[in-house]
């Protein structure tokens, strides 16, 4: 038991920390709290709260301070943090790569797909999966597009993709 709590202990030492400077990754913030803690949407464990308000510092903070009220679960927070910190120039970029990107020969079909699901959530983490399937679609190599299509009718979520 010991050893789970320090190691839990060393894990959250080893998150970033966050201060709302233009400069720093909110992105990447938000991706090692979620994949130490294992927040998800629903996630109501206040600790996970807890854990984010240890790491932010300087303005973030503050905000956090003023805004702890609204936090009722990971969601309410990450929407709100991402209304705050994500620029909609930074958003718009990713957007405009979105629809530029295209699987190169040589690049493995899986390989393509992870990267503009990855895109897809770092544009909005909530966009539906039919919409994402949709983007991956567009820009697939013609032949995987074509053996895609046909199965198409049965693929109307990500796990089935």
């Amino acid at each position: 038991m010991g050893d789970q709590i320090f190691l839990a202990n060393a894990e959250f030492d080893d998150l970033p920390h966050f201060s709302g400077h233009p400069s720093e990754d909110a992105e990447r913030f938000l991706k090692s709290i979620k994949n130490i803690t294992k927040a998800n949407d629903e996630s109501d464990n206040h600790e996970i709260l807890e854990i984010v308000r240890g790491k932010l510092t300087q303005s973030a903070g503050l905000w956090f301070d003023n805004n702890e009220h609204n936090f009722k679960k990971w969601s309410d927070f990450e929407l709100q943090f991402r209304n705050r910190y994500f620029s909609t120039i930074m958003i718009h970029q990713k957007f405009d790569k979105l629809k530029q990107r295209i699987q190169s020969h040589v690049q493995l079909v899986t390989s393509y797909i992870d990267d503009v699901i990855n895109l897809c959530r770092e544009i909005d983490p909530y966009m539906p999966d039919s919409l994402i399937i949709q983007h991956v679609m567009s820009g697939l190599n013609p032949n995987c597009r074509k053996e895609l299509s046909r199965r198409e009718s049965c693929m109307n979520t990500l796990n089935e993709f």
